[in-house]
Parts: C-alpha cells; structure tokens; sequence
C-alpha cells in the first residue's frame, strides 16, 4: 500500500520539507579525521576476515520482493564467495538457500534467474522442493542403503528477512536464528520519514532488469564513493548540473548500520518558483551497510538498488537492479531518461575507484584526510567496517579459532546417531580437523603447507 502523506501535501513538498528540517538541524563537525589505511583495501588477509566478520554474519540487502512476483521465481546470487539462491516457493514466502547439493556439493542451480518447480542437480539427480526439502535422491533406497534417512535432508538455509516496504535482506549465520538479528542492525530503516511519506505502493513495484560491471577494485571503495557528494562536482558533470551539491548531506543511523542521503534539485531546474513534482520531488537514497544502497524517485516512477559484490581483495562486481514505480508522474519516457543518467554515473564511478585502486596498491599512499561534512558519510561507513572486525578479532582471539558463522555444524544424513560430517566413508567424530581425520594428530605439515 501506499506509505501515509502528511496533511494531504504531495510526497515532493513532504520530503522537501523534511530534508530542510534535517539540514536546519544538522549538527556540522569540525574534526578531522582521517580514511582507512590503505592495507584494507587490497590485503588478503583483511578481506578474508571480513568475510567471516561481516559476510558470513551480517545482513546485507539483496532485492526487492518485486523480483520474485510468482512462485518459483529465484535469483542466484553470490556475495564475498558465498552462492545462494533466494526464491518465492509454494507457501508464497521468499526463502533461501545456498547453492550446494548436500550429495556431492555440486551446484543445483545453474542459471542467473528463472522460475523451477523443483531444484534437480545436474550431477547425480538429487532434486529439492522449492522450500530446500530433498524430494528425490536416485537409487538411495530402503533396501541398498538402510540408514539413509531423505528426511533429514535439506539444503541449507540462509535467512531471509523482507522489511516492511518489501526489500530483501539474507543472512548466511548458519544458526536456527541469526546472532544479529534483522531489527538490531538495521532499526528503522524501513521507517524513514522520507519512505514513508513517499506516496509509493511498496507492493506494486515492478521489476525491469538488471546491469552488471566488473571493476577492478576492494568493495569498500565503491561504498565509499556512493556515501559522499563530494566528489560529484568535478566527476560528476550530470549530478553538478542538476543538483544543489551544498545542502547534500547525509544522517548515519548510530548505532545502526545504515546511512540516509539528503539531496535537492537546483533551483534553476524548475520551470516556475513551485516545487516540480515530476523531477528530483520525493527522491530518498539510502546506503545499506555493507554493500547495497536503494534509491527510490517517485517523481518519475524510477528507482535503482545496487549490490557491490566482492569477488576479491581487489575486485568488485556491481549489480544494479532497475524497477519501476506506479507513481502520478511516471511516464516510460522519465524511465528511460533516469535510466541512462544511471548508467552514465555508474560508468564514472568505476572509472573512478579503479584510479584509486591501483594507487592504493603502489605503496605509496597510505591514507588521507576526510571533510568533516562532505565526507561524513564516508567516516560512518569505515566505522562500521572496523567495528565489525574489531568485534571478530575479539571473539577469535577468546576461542583461539577462526570462526565462520555461515558452516553449518553438524551435517546429518543418516538415521543412526552419529552418521554425519562423512563418517560412514572416514570413521572420523564430529567436529575433527582435516589433519585429524588423516593422520590423528593436532597439527601436520604436508608438502609445505599448514594444516
């Protein structure tokens, strides 16, 4: 339904009048502060920790519910290495699961996105209902294999959280109930004043397609970059000529993990001194930590979310999905034109973190001073980052162990007590390590390596 509007305004005139509130009581620091060293973004080491601090625990924004209309529709997705897929099954809830056949791990789906009645993997035939159940397992029967018990068997899940506006949101903590729960990262994100009173029908958004670029630098840049204006007036000619760059700011939600974006129009894009509702009017932007940002603009109907995928310590693939809200001035024409001033700014953006990238690893620069307003938004986004790894140092330090939330810890598939994790083939326990199973012993060099 639509969000409410205030006292029968229009969404333009409610959100410009808010943004004025916000910036009136805007808060401006005077300290300085400086970014990142640049060791996190091309350290190998850094990286894998923060895919066990923040990819294998956190939430992180995906979609919106539009993209799965009827049932079966999925999406595959990948995130900092993790493969899952997020579908719309037979009870009419979006649920997912990563994309391992729990036979002989091989992946079940193979395309980008679809509509299946069933999961059937392409290696041995084990095929899955679309709520993750195994449905057919070919030639495990009673009589050959008594203790295999198909019951038992399930792909496995990872958490799926729609808000109240309809965007998706995973979870890969491998726990029945995620450590960090939805409502304790995120807060009211879904209640900004600004969503609310956007006049948008969150469950008529349509989905319209999607853009993918691989660039050549850590994932954090791009956030970074999207999280400050700063830049727009020398790198940005369409954004400097349309928007009015010194009242841009932004508001980190503290201590939740994301950032709204407040922006206005110039005043010489308007045709008459009254607020003109089929541009910039009722446009929100909002970063979602780690990786995403949605933003929509119901003075044309459009709206882009965007999902930066880290594929390494190095690189990057940016989705942007594309849909399209049934708003009073939404016209195929303002589509197509929001839709290349998109595009066009995208390709700035990569053209500018892959600069930074590669000066970033010549040992050189090590890190910079950050504007106190213009880059506010960049000081909360790295805040969050090293929080995140802060709170994994700590925790792996007290177990002596690195920790993965996303492995689950028993893996059964058998009906007597114990046949898991591989026994039937190894004899080996739960719970012991590869060097363990093999030799018995805590710690063994083989060929070099480490065990």
């Amino acid at each position: 339904m639509p969000g409410p509007v205030a006292n029968g305004a229009s969404p333009a005139e409610v959100v410009h009048k808010l943004h004025l509130e916000g910036l009136s009581k805007k808060s401006i620091s005077t300290d300085l502060k400086s970014s990142l060293p640049d060791e996190f973004y091309h350290s190998p080491s850094i990286y894998q920790l923060e895919r066990r601090a923040i990819f294998s625990k956190r939430w992180f924004l995906v979609s919106h519910k539009a993209r799965y209309a009827n049932v079966g529709d999925y999406v595959q997705y990948d995130m900092a290495g993790f493969n899952f897929v997020v579908v719309k099954n037979k009870q009419g809830e979006i649920v997912g699961f990563h994309n391992i056949c729990r036979h002989r791990a091989f992946p079940i789906v193979q395309e980008p996105s679809g509509t299946a009645r069933v999961f059937s993997c392409k290696y041995h035939g084990w095929s899955y209902d679309l709520s993750g159940k195994l449905t057919k397992a070919p030639r495990f029967t009673l009589d050959s294999v008594p203790d295999f018990d198909p019951s038992e068997i399930r792909l496995f899940p990872v958490h799926v959280h729609l808000d109240r506006n309809g965007f998706v949101y995973v979870n890969l903590d491998a726990h029945p109930e995620p450590e960090i729960k939805w409502e304790t990262q995120y807060g009211n994100l879904d209640q900004q004043p600004a969503l609310l009173n956007s006049g948008v029908d969150w469950d008529a958004v349509e989905y319209d397609f999607t853009w993918v670029k691989e660039g050549k630098f850590n994932w954090k840049l791009m956030q970074d970059n999207y999280n400050e204006c700063y830049h727009c007036l020398t790198a940005h000619p369409s954004v400097a000529k349309t928007t009015a760059l010194d009242t841009y700011y932004v508001v980190p939600a503290t201590p939740n993990t994301y950032i709204s974006h407040f922006n206005e129009p110039k005043a010489s894009v308007f045709s008459t001194s009254q607020f003109d509702a089929t541009r910039f009017a009722g446009r929100s932007a909002t970063h979602v930590f780690p990786v995403g940002h949605f933003s929509p603009n119901p003075g044309t109907g459009f709206m882009h979310l965007m999902r930066s995928v880290p594929t390494s310590a190095t690189t990057t693939r940016q989705e942007y999905d594309v849909y399209r809200l049934k708003t009073p001035h939404a016209t195929p024409e303002a589509h197509q034109r929001m839709t290349a001033f998109y595009r066009n700014v995208v390709d700035e953006d990569l053209g500018l973190c892959e600069g930074v990238q590669k000066n970033l690893e010549r040992g050189v620069f090590e890190k910079g001073a950050l504007h106190p307003f213009h880059e506010e938004g960049v000081m909360a986004f790295q805040q969050m980052v090293v929080e995140a790894l802060r709170e994994q140092v700590q925790l792996e330090e007290s177990t002596g162990r690195e920790v993965w939330a996303a492995k689950p810890e028993r893996q059964s598939f058998g009906k007597k007590k114990g046949v898991a994790n591989g026994e039937g083939a190894t004899g080996a326990d739960d719970g012991k390590s590869v060097c363990e199973i093999i030799l018995g012993c805590d710690k063994i060099k083989l060929r070099g390596l480490e065990w």
